[in-house]
């Protein structure tokens, strides 16, 4: 009873959005305040400010949420052959529900004390979900890593945000604007804030705690991951809106204008990072052999392209992240419900262990399959049209070094993906105990769910463009010059009509698919023979061996090429950020073992002292801040 109210209040919420879309969308922003209470730093004022980009990010992650809780009813349950879990409600379903909450608090908060608030409430959120297995060690250490590292980011949001009130004088977000871009502080303000949104966005070189937190239950990981959307909302609010004209101010080094070129100085960092993280972790997923962690690298790299677009700072660079920004939560989800629901019948998650599932899970295999080419940016299933607005974009700065970077990055983790989807339900079979079937109603009906919404949006992308994303842009930027004309996307020297390109796509498909049945059946009687002239062909160039290993591209050998050619693994360690974070996180343990000791030796003159200094700290930048 307990897990159907769950489901209920999700879908509940995700129909009140929709209702409230739907009433900014026809009278424009809802805008409310509700005093509470007077602090030494302010007023405290409750500011509820509801636009077409607060609407964006909560409405489809609620849609998401919905999906990942009815998935969860039946995931995580005793008949879970990777990890049983007693039947009974567990603490999951909570803080799924109050990440879903906060979630919506931090995009509709007016005010930086309860933006903070909320924020601070998803990372708890997170490090719980992170931590589901307490009885794993793995789980525990990845859901420390997880907290850490995104407390960083807090910590950074913390500072800016006080910065820019003693600068302005109020919390109040959208006053910001009015006196924060001519002042001194700013390029610092900044700063802080790209710190601060890092982790959540996981960028380099706070990213490396969601591949560890891939441990904890598929459906669950990939919920805290799709909370990279508060994450990206507010690199919107803030360096699209408040901190807008700053950023374009700044001057661009003349030096890095031939190669980089229009962005201003700002920009350039932003989008710098972004591609640095869209190449390294594809590097990454290509090395990895742990097929949770293949999507989650791939993820980053994708998450890394979209901040790198929208690091632009252009209204159709900012058209495009939040086209990027939506595609990405629906084929995440699709991609990482359909590995759960392999790993729920295998009881695996590495790709030793599992492939050929496609024989005994077609529904599964299509929708993951499809997921996958979405995000390699497949023609017609959405992240695509994403991708081209993108490309120009950074046509229009001249960054022709941008639009090589996304294409490379493209490139690697297309190849790192669908080495997964192949090697998981299409490679060689393995003998698995007990049958295998497709996953029951409930799992399937999710994914099924978002499916269908990725379709509809990847073939009419004009839904979202002309009711959501151009009005919020244009909120941010008025000038923004993108526009739709009878179903045409217009921008720069050319036009697209994703419809009509659907509708071309698939009944060319269709045609292929047609003539290779056809050439199949009619070569059928030659197979024999043509095996053997395969085999013939290749074995002069794999030196005499098997050709049934070049199927397997589970296999150490197949990327020999990447460690001792290439040397992607020597660029993977000297880059590899958790050779710091460890070392950090052993002194910091080491210290509050340290602190311990105090109290244990009974060394309570140092203790009362220690704390003494340290409530007087405090009480001395009160009375200064206040």
């Amino acid at each position: 009873m307990a897990k159907a109210l769950c489901v209920i209040t999700s879908y509940a919420t995700l129909l009140m959005l929709l209702r409230l879309a739907q009433i900014v969308v026809e009278k424009g922003p809802v805008v409310n305040s509700f005093p509470i209470a007077s602090l030494p730093l302010g007023e405290l004022v409750l500011t509820v400010y509801v636009d077409e980009l607060a609407l964006i990010p909560t409405v489809f992650f609620a849609l998401f949420a919905s999906a990942a809780i009815t998935y969860s009813v039946k995931y995580l349950s005793p008949e879970n052959k990777y990890r049983p879990v007693p039947n009974t409600f567990n603490r999951g379903f909570s803080f799924m529900l109050l990440f879903l909450g906060s979630l919506i608090g931090c995009c509709f908060s007016g005010n930086m004390i309860f933006f903070l608030i909320f924020w601070e409430i998803t990372s708890i959120c997170s490090f719980f979900l992170v931590g589901f297995w307490q009885d794993d060690p793995k789980c525990v250490a990845a859901a420390f890593k997880t907290f850490i590292m995104l407390h960083i980011g807090t910590f950074g949001l913390l500072i800016g945000s006080i910065l820019a009130y003693l600068t302005v004088g109020t919390w109040e977000i959208h006053a910001w604007s009015h006196s924060l871009p001519n002042h001194p502080i700013m390029p610092l303000v900044i700063l802080l804030f790209l710190i601060g949104l890092l982790p959540k966005a996981v960028q380099f070189p706070l990213h490396s705690w969601f591949p560890d937190a891939t441990v904890t239950a598929t459906p669950i990981i990939v919920y805290v991951h799709n909370g990279f959307i508060s994450a990206l909302y507010a690199f919107l609010r803030f360096f699209g809106q408040i901190f807008a004209p700053s950023i374009r101010s700044a001057e661009m080094l003349p030096a890095l204008s031939l190669i980089f070129g229009n962005p201003s100085i700002l920009a350039f960092i932003m989008s710098l990072v972004g591609a640095l993280t869209s190449i390294l972790a594809a590097f990454f997923g290509l090395l990895e052999n742990e097929s949770k962690r293949v999507v989650a690298y791939c993820d980053i790299s994708a998450l890394g392209s979209t901040v790198m677009i929208l690091g632009f700072a252009t209204s159709l660079g900012f058209v495009a992240g939040l086209l990027g920004m939506i595609y990405h939560v629906l084929f995440t989800a699709l991609i990482f419900l359909a590995l759960g629901g392999a790993i729920f019948q295998v009881g695996k998650t590495s790709m030793d262990f599992m492939g050929g599932l496609s024989r005994y899970m077609p529904i599964t295999t299509t929708i993951g399959t499809i997921g996958a080419l979405s995000m390699a940016g497949f023609p017609f299933l959405g992240y695509f049209t994403a991708l081209w607005l993108g490309i120009y974009a950074a046509l229009e700065l001249n960054a022709l070094i941008f639009i090589v970077l996304l294409l490379f990055s493209s490139i690697l983790k297309t190849a790192a993906i669908l080495r997964m989807i192949n090697t998981v339900f299409f490679g060689k079979a393995m003998e698995y105990k007990g049958k295998i079937t497709e996953p029951s109603a409930l799992m399937l009906f999710p994914m099924l769910l978002l499916l269908t919404c990725l379709f509809v949006f990847g073939a009419y992308p004009q839904l979202l463009l002309n009711h959501l994303v151009i009005p919020a842009v244009s909120r941010l930027q008025p000038d923004s010059k993108l526009i739709l004309v009878m179903g045409d996307i217009i921008a720069g020297a050319g036009l697209w009509n994703p419809l009509l390109g659907t509708l071309i796509f698939l009944l060319y498909l269709g045609l292929v698919a047609t003539l290779i049945y056809l050439a199949l059946k009619r070569g059928a009687v030659y197979a024999e023979k043509a095996y053997v002239r395969r085999e013939e062909t290749f074995k002069p160039f794999i030196c005499g061996e098997d050709v049934n290993l070049l199927d397997e591209v589970r296999a150490r050998h197949f990327y020999h090429i990447f460690t001792n050619v290439v040397k992607i693994d020597a660029i993977c360690h000297a880059l590899n950020i958790d050779r710091f974070y460890y070392a950090l996180a052993e002194k910091f343990f080491a210290f509050c073992r340290g602190l311990l000791r105090l109290d244990i030796r009974q060394k309570y003159f140092p203790a009362v002292l220690s704390f003494t200094l340290g409530a007087l700290i405090m009480i001395i930048l009160a009375v200064l801040v206040g």
